[in-house]
């Protein structure tokens, strides 16, 4: 699914917690999820995912060329 840049937005703090990398923050309301009305994530998750992400790819490719493929 295709996020609407309308309704993503960046801040520093949320819900009175504060964080120096900051939070991403999707408006979720008016679509149908359950009663949800917006999704934040802290900053730091995503590049911590974002990394776990690249280590798979890495390791993906290492297998590959081990492999012969």
């Amino acid at each position: 699914m295709r996020f609407p840049k309308e309704r993503i937005r960046f801040s520093n703090s949320e819900d009175g917690r504060a964080s120096e990398s900051g939070y991403l923050v999707l408006d979720l309301k008016g679509l149908d999820i359950e009663g949800a009305t917006k999704f934040v994530i802290e900053m730091d998750q995503i590049e911590a995912a974002r990394k776990a992400g690249n280590h798979q790819i890495d390791a993906v490719r290492k297998a590959r060329t081990l492999l012969g493929g």
